[in-house]
């Protein structure tokens, strides 16, 4: 009962609620006779469970303060509420109800207690203009049970604040460590029988967390890199830059990636350099400063710059001009459905505005083709025919520039895609659209050209 106690308690700044999947109706009984809930809406998808709703509700003589509907989600119902709740059932069916009612839902609070992928869940929410206030985690009966209070409105996450919770991950309470600590110790345990690289990668992510070993560097106002060091040895070095129209930094082309990087024995750097909207002379100076006094304190071998859309650009910029910004020797460039080229017919103007403030005289300056030199360091680069946001004109310009300068490149043009695939399968889609197989075999090309074989 612990469980229907938290959630009941949550509903106490509430008037009117709901309980989708209701079944005993305990929570809206417990948030009408405690916590100053005034009315109350009971649904389930099957008779059996609303009725045994509505028997409980009678018996606490509640029964003219709530309404039963049987309904799948609210696609049956016409209701106004403040707080849905919707618990005891898995992640990805809760989000399966709130996308088929989704008109319904939005602009509402919802009180959230998922039964296993709980990430599925947080993804939606955060792409669906929702926040999450309060997430706890509890155990009863030896099972683990997350519970999530999310609001309308905005906040950047990342792909770890997606996998573990934003709010849990700054309190770390001892259930939630319990949890991930045996989940570790299982994961370590199949790595030793099978060396699957794709468990390697999730015992890397499980580890960072229960370790707390994952640290986050400001470097510039509240702009910050996160460091996934695998340990002080020497190694090769990938900084990541996101994508996000330098606007934002998208966070499924962040820590995610890192990881895999770190599966390949790789340490690596994510900056979010978008958290303060600086100007790009102090975006890109203010960079290059942080990866040298990181590169000042660390034993590294090779350094690889890998960028994403708008991160392709600014990848590009510091690797055209290493002198300038003082930077160590780049082994090489990693780049994903890049901005490069401010053509008429190439440029995403969004990020060229973002970046320039509207500044049109300085696009031809940062029109990256038209900057590589005897310098450029090699290339891994794709992109996709179909790309609607960033048209592929701006690969096959660098792929011109690269050719004329001689600068040694790899290029993979996919027939299909959208923009923003990541890594193109379910970690970093944002729907079924973005899972293409034949797209995501590029992460197993970047490390053959890095000279590792899976």
């Amino acid at each position: 009962m612990k469980r229907i106690s938290i959630l009941a308690s949550l509903t106490k700044s509430y008037s009117t609620i709901c309980d989708i999947g209701c079944d005993h109706a305990y929570v809206l009984i417990e948030a009408l006779k405690h916590y100053g809930v005034k009315y109350a809406y009971a649904i389930d998808i099957n008779k059996e469970p609303l009725e045994r709703a509505r028997l409980n509700a009678t018996k606490a003589n509640l029964a003219d303060k709530v309404s039963f509907f049987l309904s799948d989600g609210l696609r049956d119902c016409d209701i106004d509420f403040d707080l849905a709740i919707i618990s005891g059932m898995g992640g990805i069916l809760i989000k399966k109800i709130l996308a088929n009612s989704f008109a319904k839902f939005k602009g509402k609070d919802l009180l959230l207690s998922p039964q296993g992928d709980a990430d599925v869940l947080r993804w939606f929410l955060y792409l669906n203009g929702y926040k999450i206030k309060l997430e706890t985690a509890i155990e009863e009966n030896n099972k683990y049970y997350e519970i999530i209070l999310a609001i309308p409105g905005k906040e950047n996450l990342d792909s770890l604040s997606i996998t573990f919770g934003p709010r849990l991950l700054e309190n770390r309470n001892e259930i939630f460590l319990k949890h991930w600590a045996k989940l570790l110790n299982i994961k370590e345990k199949a790595y030793k029988l099978s060396r699957d690289i794709k468990l390697k990668e999730e015992i890397f992510k499980i580890k960072y967390v229960v370790e707390d070993k994952m640290e986050k560097e400001l470097y510039f106002k509240s702009n910050y890199y996160t460091k996934l060091l695998i340990d002080e040895n020497k190694r090769d070095l990938v900084i990541i830059f996101p994508g996000g129209g330098y606007n934002h930094t998208s966070p499924r082309e962040a820590e995610n990636i890192a990881l895999k990087f770190n599966a390949l024995g790789l340490n690596a750097l994510v900056f979010h350099y978008r958290e303060t909207l600086d100007t790009y002379e102090t975006l890109f100076n203010s960079i290059a400063d942080a990866i040298n006094n990181f590169v000042a304190k660390h034993d590294i071998a090779n350094i690889y710059l890998n960028g994403y859309s708008a991160g392709g650009h600014l990848a590009l910029e510091l690797a055209n001009h290493q002198d300038l910004y003082k930077l160590p020797q780049i082994k090489g460039l990693i780049l994903c459905y890049p901005v490069v080229s401010a053509a008429k017919k190439a440029i995403h103007q969004g990020s060229f505005d973002n970046l320039l403030g509207g500044n049109k005289q300085l696009e031809e300056r940062y029109s990256e083709e038209k900057e590589v030199n005897k310098t450029t360091p090699p290339v891994f680069l794709w992109h996709t025919c179909t790309d609607q946001s960033v048209p592929v004109l701006n690969s096959i310009s660098l792929m011109e520039a690269l050719t004329s300068h001689q600068i040694n490149f790899e290029s993979h043009i996919f027939p299909m895609g959208g923009h923003g695939l990541g890594l193109a399968t379910k970690e970093t889609a944002r729907d079924e659209n973005d899972i293409i197989p034949y797209v995501a075999v590029w992460f197993d090309m970047v490390s053959k050209w890095l000279g590792i074989r899976n």
